[in-house]
């Protein structure tokens, strides 16, 4: 079922008149059974993986609390390293299954045509939705029970609902158990205001999806899909709308399912807080999927950061080369296995793999050298609080993430290097000016649609960066409002890209 597919707006109307309709006791078994279906309309296959994963959560946390709260002669410090033995054999159980999930085909034939030629092994695959969302939800979930942030759950069907909760399914955010949890266990009444304000992400999400992103798409598409022979004023443009692309995307879903949520009563983790105002690539990733970096950051950076093995590595370093060497130890190792852990999250690929370096090695770089980064201002005379500084600091940090594109639109890092070399060598000014950007997938009218529309993007997104526009609406007159409904609704119909060749399914974290 496809957020942008008539069903799914039926289903979703018929799930919010039955969640407010039927006693407010029901309202978790509503979500439970909706979410069911919803999950059910990928493959009925798929909730054999889903359901041992969330048993496997619901009896890890389950035995970790009761090891704490076992009245024995057991020392805590007993208690809890039989706790942290579960914890980490438990959640390693999930991470093995998600690998299976997202790499196991890959891994075995990369060993068979090691060992075997070009031999091919049957393999089982398995496609799961979401995959990647669930289970890092339910490995934070044993993790913070391990660390007293949160008490295990005792009903079973209610974890699973916190795993399997459709509207973040899809492409997250990855929510955290003692923050949703208990929403999804509360009694919620209908208010008109909330569904104004959800209706409104919704619409706003739809225009992103529909009218940005999917227009976008076909341009992306056309170009990357002939990197060997386009030319490099071509490609930079397409990875330029590539950027937007993704952003509209990702964002699009986030907007669309947290305006669904909203509606029900429900707080989705905000996912993105308009990462291309960023000044700094650090900055970007604080922005841009920030449940994901949060995960990254409590699970893995924190840990690692802390562990003795880099604590006595970093100690080691500062007695030899100094302090600062010393603390360079501390970024290095835990960053470098974080953007590492970050690229294959993404795609088990050489493509990601080396889009992780590239965003492991600026950010690395960029803390490690600060001092040096602040002199060459100063030696510069750059006086760093003017606009202009600022401007050209997102300008600097959007460009970033556009060649990062480069290397993660493409199949292949073979066709990003062809794409690069375009850029470098083959790179014709003229492309933008003789009418030949408007025969690849885009007629001239929707190219011109499109950067309009970008526009509009980005003079919403300053808006929001200075209050809610949600607020600045619900404070108008009822006139002014609807208008602005119907308004965003015809305008997503009208403008919107459907047709022959045209999936609205795909948004591209599903995949993740």
């Amino acid at each position: 079922m496809r957020l942008t597919s008539l069903p799914f707006y039926i289903f979703a109307a018929v799930v919010m008149l039955l969640y407010y309709v039927l006693p407010h006791r029901f309202q978790w078994i509503v979500l439970t059974l909706a979410s069911v279906i919803f999950y059910a309309t990928y493959g009925v296959e798929q909730f054999a993986f889903l359901g041992f994963a969330a048993l496997i959560a619901y009896f890890a946390a389950r035995w970790i609390q009761a090891i704490y709260d076992a009245a024995s002669d057991a020392s805590p410090v007993a208690r809890k390293t039989e706790a942290r033995g579960l914890a980490v054999w438990l959640s390693a159980a999930l991470v093995l299954l998600l690998i299976y999930a997202k790499a196991g085909h890959t891994i075995v034939q990369g060993i068979a045509r090691m060992f075997f030629g070009r031999e091919e092994i049957t393999f089982p695959v398995i496609s799961l939705l979401g995959i990647s969302y669930y289970t890092f939800s339910l490995i934070s979930y044993i993790a913070d029970v391990y660390w007293k942030r949160d008490k295990a759950e005792t009903n079973f069907l209610r974890l699973f609902l916190f795993a399997i909760y459709f509207p973040k399914i899809l492409q997250g955010p990855i929510a955290r158990h003692k923050d949703l949890a208990p929403q999804l266990a509360e009694e919620h009444t209908f208010r008109y205001r909330e569904f104004c304000f959800g209706l409104q992400l919704m619409l706003w999400g739809y225009f992103k999806k529909i009218v940005i992103a999917d227009r976008l798409a076909l341009f992306v598409n056309t170009v990357f899909g002939n990197t060997a022979e386009e030319s490099g004023a071509h490609l930079l443009v397409a990875a330029v709308f590539g950027a937007f692309q993704l952003y509209c995307d990702f964002s699009g879903c986030m907007d669309i399912i947290g305006g669904f949520s909203q509606i029900l009563g429900l707080r989705l983790e905000a996912n993105f807080n308009h990462p291309f105002f960023s000044r700094s690539a650090a900055e970007f990733w604080r922005r841009w999927h920030i449940t994901l970096g949060t995960w990254f950051k409590d699970y893995v950076y924190m840990p690692l950061a802390i562990s003795p093995r880099v604590i006595g590595m970093s100690k080691a370093v500062r007695e030899r080369f100094g302090t600062r060497a010393g603390r360079a130890v501390m970024t290095l190792i835990p960053s470098s296995v974080v953007w590492l852990l970050t690229g294959i999250w993404h795609n088990f690929s050489l493509n990601y793999l080396v889009w992780g370096i590239y965003w492991g090695t600026l950010i690395i770089c960029s803390t490690i050298f600060t001092p040096e980064i602040k002199k060459l201002t100063q030696m510069l005379h750059i006086n760093t609080k003017t606009g202009s500084w600022k401007l050209f600091q997102m300008v600097r940090t959007f460009l970033l993430f556009v060649i990062s594109r480069i290397f993660t639109i493409p199949h292949n890092l073979q066709s990003s290097m062809q794409a690069f070399e375009a850029i470098i060598t083959r790179f014709c000014p003229e492309n933008f000016f003789d009418g030949s950007l408007y025969t690849l997938g885009l007629d001239r009218p929707n190219f011109i649609l499109a950067v309009v529309c970008i526009l509009i993007l980005w003079a919403v997104s300053m808006l929001q960066e200075r209050g809610s526009v949600r607020e600045r609406i619900a404070g108008s007159n009822i006139v002014f409002r609807w208008a602005i409904y119907y308004a965003a609704f015809f305008v997503i119909v009208v403008f919107g890209i459907y047709g022959p060749g045209y999936d609205p399914a795909s948004f591209v974290y599903m995949q993740f």
